[in-house]
């Protein structure tokens, strides 16, 4: 601190890139400052990076709070919210030219996510927060000292305090840290308690699964808001380590449909289950919604690129001679697209795949029997879902959800059929039996999709060459402000708006950082081609052994870690993609 005022003092009034001469380390009374990387214009988008670092003995943090993965990562993700939460209570903001003088952390979500914002060693912990630090005056500004002073004497001070120090906390923050951490140990027993019983998901009774708004993640506020409960035949009780139990829904392997009239809540349910793979924070309401981490969402997606898929299962040779059995597009249709989203979803290890009929192919879905009176079966190649959902599950042991309002033939493929009535949610697969007959099935034959396609080792360049100024930029990786599922990779434009099950923008760059640790990768190996499916569990395991800094994004605490399932849907989407040809 010391050191940090005179250094302060002699940028004032200089021009505002001499703050670059601040980076470095900085001690204050009870932690330490580091600038990590600094922005030489006021406003800069992105701002620059900065971390404090508090002796986990001054913390005070409860030790047991520490000992296990889970519960690291629930005092993580609290800590950077209230870090986010000191923000708001200590700092004035946009005090500056051009909006600087500011304090802010990435955006975050309802869910619990592994980031490198805030990190943990046997000694410490570290938060990595950004900063925009204050210019005023005309032209490009010049560095105000006397603000910046203020920032990090008072405000930072303050936010520090209030953030790390749990002997600092009141009763109720203490027990909000608590409820972080019960979170996290009571949804691994689930997770443990689901696999020992092979179910796909479990939605805790009273839970509250209605959203603030289609933009807005956060529990509805309506007091008309039904918490759900379990129908009767399904309901299950999971006992836990702590002596308690608890008690909801369990939905088993295999087929189920959800059904019921418009506005009854069958989206609702659908959309707590997919958001159910990740953790979500105290209050949300879906706390103990809980889903198995393969789960990934299918829907049509007209218009992306598809590179050598076998999609023949779905789709038999189109007119033109055009095969499907190593189909390309660079403007897919709605059932092509769709039927290529569950090969690659498969081929990247999921085993549980989710449909909304809204957001889906008809076409692809079903062939009614009016339109088989006019289209006989030489005039239609597409081999509807219906048809083969049943071979899917008997033979690759993939296991789907579908919610359905208006096609009743898959209520008769289905092992368990749920009624969404008013909110409330009904067991009516013995109904659906004596109404509709027995299971229907059928005998397709699936090809095995692990293997089928590898990676060119040239993939993934991450060069951006503006042709307008005749420049080449040796990499790219950009997320976009206005677009926040789209990512600008190297020369490829990445469009990820129908990827339902990324949670926070954080994790797009994260993504595009994994792509360039993937190309170092493949350049390493050489001649020996090998799957997405290869590539995706390698990183991963490489990230959960490691941490996101293996991935050295060019401003340290802005990813949150993206499911190896978006990567693999992130890699299938580049336009230039390459696959090595067997």
């Amino acid at each position: 601190m010391n050191k940090l005022q005179p250094l302060l003092s002699s940028l004032a009034d200089q021009p505002f890139q001499d703050i670059r001469k601040l980076r470095g380390s900085y001690h204050f009374p009870r932690f330490e400052l580091s600038f990590i990387k600094m922005q030489g214009s006021p406003g800069a988008n992105p701002a620059s990076i900065a971390s404090v670092k508090i002796a986990l003995p001054d913390s005070q943090l409860p030790e047991h709070f520490l000992q296990t993965a889970e519960c690291k990562l629930a005092v993580a993700d609290f800590l950077i919210r209230r870090f986010r939460h000191g923000i708001d209570r200590f700092a004035q903001q946009n005090r500056g030219k051009d909006g600087s003088g500011s304090f802010n952390t990435i955006a975050l979500s309802q869910k619990m996510l592994i980031r490198d914002s805030v990190l943990f060693d046997d000694e410490a912990v570290y938060l990595r927060f950004i900063i925009s630090l204050p210019a005023k005056g005309q032209g490009g500004g010049v560095f105000d000292a006397e603000q910046a002073w203020i920032m990090l004497s008072r405000e930072l001070t303050a936010i520090v305090d209030a953030t790390f120090f749990y002997q600092h906390y009141d009763q109720q923050t203490r027990t909000l840290l608590q409820q972080f951490v019960d979170v996290q140990k009571t949804r691994a027993e689930i997770i443990q308690f689901m696999q020992q019983q092979a179910l796909v998901a479990f939605i805790s009774n009273d839970a509250k699964l209605p959203r603030h708004s289609g933009v807005d993640d956060r529990p509805s506020l309506s007091e008309l808001v039904k918490t759900f409960q379990s129908p009767a035949s399904l309901q299950i009780t999971i006992p836990l380590s702590n002596g308690r139990s608890i008690t909801g829904m369990g939905i088993k392997e295999g087929i189920t449909c959800i059904t019921g009239g418009g506005y009854h809540g069958k989206s609702t349910l659908m959309q707590a289950i997919l958001a159910g793979v990740y953790a979500h924070i105290p209050g949300d309401g879906r706390e103990y919604v809980v889903t198995r981490e393969d789960a990934f969402f299918i829907r049509a997606e007209e218009g992306r690129s598809i590179r050598d898929v076998d999609i023949s299962p779905f789709i038999g040779d189109l007119p033109n001679g055009l095969k499907t059995d190593c189909f390309s597009s660079d403007n897919a249709s709605g059932s092509t697209s769709q039927a290529a989203n569950i090969v690659e979803a498969i081929e990247s290890g999921s085993r549980l795949l989710l449909f909304d009929e809204d957001t889906c192919a008809t076409n692809f879905l079903v062939r009614d029997e009016l339109i088989k009176k006019i289209l006989d079966a030489t005039q239609e190649p597409i081999k509807p879902l219906y048809s083969t959902v049943r071979s899917l599950w008997k033979k690759q042991r993939v296991s789907m959800i579908f919610v359905v309002g208006g096609l009743g033939y898959f209520l008769q493929k289905a092992d368990t059929c749920l009624l969404m009535d008013n909110y409330r949610c009904d067991d009516i697969t013995a109904k659906v039996r004596d109404k509709l007959g027995a299971i229907a099935e059928e005998d397709t034959p699936f090809p095995d999709f692990s293997a089928s396609r590898r990676l060119a080792i040239d993939n993934f360049d991450p060069a951006y060459i503006n042709r307008r100024l005749n420049k080449t930029l040796a990499k790219r990786i950009k997320d976009l402000r206005n677009a926040p599922r789209q990512l600008e990779y190297g020369m490829d434009l990445i469009n990820l708006d129908t990827v339902e099950q990324i949670a926070e923008a954080p994790q797009i760059l994260a993504i595009g950082y994994c792509l360039l640790a993937l190309r170092a990768q493949l350049k390493r190996l050489g001649d020996k081609p090998e799957t997405i499916r290869f590539w995706i569990d390698w990183l991963e395991d490489q990230i959960n052994k490691h941490g996101l800094d293996i991935l050295k994004p060019d401003y340290p605490g802005t990813l949150s870690m993206p499911r190896k399932y978006e990567l693999a849907a992130a890699i299938n989407r580049i336009r230039s993609l390459r696959i090595v040809q067997e």
